[in-house]
């Protein structure tokens, strides 16, 4: 939004009579949410980024109504820890009794602020107000209209979500609205069915929601475990709370551009899967034509029962990331774990820049160092040879560790095309084709002549293969056996799927480390990194499929791997299926 001339003026004089090390001015583009910063002195770009986004937080309040009556809210006092350390004190800024923006003040350490700082920055938050009348700037702090009686409420809200419950069955529906400019999704509203709750400006970002998943990888997402994904997406964590047990999360498209999505969830397991959005696109377009629409002030608002919180909190810890919780201990957690992945990202960051690139250059530097005393006239001694040599198979040795660490906190860049499974088995074997002759290991394997194909990253499916083939062969014995069987499966509501088992005869996994497998950082190994099973689970789980372990005495281990089928293939021929050994 671009504002008037007089109003930015304004602004900048606003921060400069304050005298404060650092200043904000942030507001609602829409009215609505979420914040974004129009004028700030002081701040660099990051800190600019993490006080909009803490703005948003549900502890803070400012998303809710501004009060009863004429009342301001009191300021609010934010501690910043990350990217730098800094002391901030927020204040709303009301038009027409609700919240449209903020005004902040910041110090470079953490610090309290006085009763002569809070009088100042109410003094010019009601300066600030007065010039947002004066601008008559569109949709600031308007005021919805009033709320509709039981009988009108949601009326045509309420039909259209019956339509989409006869052909998606659910129990709670979440509809979010895609922000380009900030890339993140604002909640609208919650509905179950005969209610509507209005979720006015509580945001979610593109990497930590199921919903932002669907916005990035432009297509619907499935999730029949909730228990399995609650920690990673914020927008399923209410639902893994009330014991819901799957979900389907839709986008809605206006031509191609992505305006939003629904999130439906239900308490019955294995009730979705990604073809049902065929069957509701009518009712998909006119929750999109809904979704352009919505907001406070807007036409929509009288379909929607208002639940706004207002109250104002003191934020200790950090400012974090936009939650999705209205519990101050659950916000609390959400908080802590938006910081862990913010700081993963920015020590990955770091680790790629100022780690990677030099020690793959000193790798690269010590192997011609090598390769040319090897090669020349006069070589360097014996000893001092094989001292290099050995650091620098330690520089391989971290180098791969590091990638290793590095690829699992990136996310995935898949480029899937049709395969089949057989094929990437075989191209996994082979690369290990040297430790199963020393072993002594033999490799059977049972492939249905018709199995389906598969749309997947084949290099991504071919790693998986390999980290489960290696750590199997660290669990067996010479003369041990693998058994590698893929055949078609039906999973829940009839989809086609491919089921691939991995199979070895080695020491069982112990019952008590089952349950941890998956989870990064476990492992048994005195060098492992813990990561090389939590990345298997990644890439299946974003090729839509499901990984699960078997193991117990006198059976060995088994991983049971499914995929969607990308079609169903014909039959080849009849017959017993082949069984070779090799």
């Amino acid at each position: 939004m671009q504002l008037p001339s007089s109003l930015q003026k304004a602004f900048n004089t606003t921060l400069n009579e304050l005298g404060a090390d650092m200043a904000l001015i942030a507001l609602k583009e829409d009215g609505f949410g979420p914040f974004v910063s129009h004028a700030h002195r002081g701040f660099v770009p990051r800190e600019i980024q993490a006080v909009v986004r803490a703005l948003s937080h549900p502890e803070v309040g400012f998303d809710g109504a501004a009060g009863n009556g004429g009342s301001r809210q009191r300021t609010v006092r934010i501690r910043m820890t990350a990217p730098s350390h800094r002391s901030l004190l927020t204040i709303p800024l009301q038009v027409s009794k609700r919240v449209c923006g903020a005004l902040v003040i910041g110090r470079k350490d953490i610090v309290t602020f006085s009763d002569k700082d809070r009088r100042n920055l109410a003094e010019a938050a009601e300066e600030l107000e007065a010039a947002l009348v004066k601008a008559g700037v569109p949709a600031l702090g308007a005021v919805p209209a009033a709320a509709p009686s039981a009988e009108t409420g949601a009326g045509g809200l309420e039909p259209l979500m019956a339509q989409l419950r006869s052909l998606i069955p659910y129990d709670r529906a979440l509809l979010t609205r895609h922000e380009p400019r900030s890339k993140t999704l604002t909640t609208l509203l919650a509905h179950t069915p005969g209610h509507c709750e209005w979720r006015q400006g509580q945001t979610l970002t593109l990497e930590g929601s199921a919903a932002g998943w669907v916005i990035r990888h432009k297509k619907p997402r499935v999730d029949r475990d909730l228990a399995s994904t609650q920690g990673r997406f914020l927008d399923y964590k209410e639902l893994y709370k009330d014991k819901f047990k799957t979900a389907i999360v839709l986008p809605l498209k206006k031509g191609q551009d992505l305006i939003g999505t629904i999130l439906l969830g239900s308490k019955t397991p294995d009730v979705y899967n990604a073809d049902m959005a065929r069957a509701a696109a009518p009712q998909l377009e006119q929750l999109t034509a809904l979704l352009l629409t919505v907001g406070p002030g807007s036409a929509a608002a009288p379909l929607l029962e208002r639940n706004d919180a207002a109250s104002s909190v003191e934020l200790a810890g950090p400012a974090a990331g936009p939650m999705l919780a209205h519990d101050p201990q659950e916000a609390h957690e959400l908080m802590l774990r938006q910081e862990r992945q913010q700081a993963i990202r920015e020590v990955t960051a770091f680790l790629e820049q100022e780690i990677q690139r030099p020690l793959t250059k000193t790798r690269l530097e010590m192997e011609e160092t090598v390769r040319r005393d090897t090669a020349a006239e006069h070589p360097t001694s014996a000893e001092v040879l094989q001292r290099v040599e050995k650091a620098y198979l330690e520089l391989t040795r971290i180098e791969a560790i590091l990638n290793e660490v590095l690829d699992f906190a990136k996310p995935l860049d898949l480029h899937p095309r049709v395969v089949r499974i057989p094929e990437v088995l075989e191209s996994a074997l082979a690369v290990i084709t040297e430790d199963l002759g020393k072993n002594a290991i033999t490799v059977t394997r049972d492939f249905s002549p018709s199995l389906p194909a598969v749309k997947v990253d084949e290099g991504k499916l071919q790693q998986v293969f390999l980290s489960i083939l290696k750590n199997a062969l660290e669990a067996m014995t010479t003369h041990g056996h693998i058994h590698l069987q893929a055949v078609p499966h039906k999973g829940a509501r009839g989809r086609h799927e491919v089921a691939i088992t991995i199979q070895n005869d080695g020491a069982p996994i112990p019952t008590e480390h089952i349950g941890k497998i998956f989870e990064p950082g476990f492992t048994t190994k005195a060098a492992g990194t813990g990561l090389g099973l939590a990345s298997v689970k990644k890439i299946i789980e974003e090729h839509r499929g499901q990984i699960s372990i078997a193991s117990g005495p006198d059976q060995g281990t088994a991983v049971i791997i499914r995929l969607p089928a990308y079609a169903a293939a014909r039959p080849r021929g009849r017959g017993p299926r082949r069984h070779h050994r090799s």
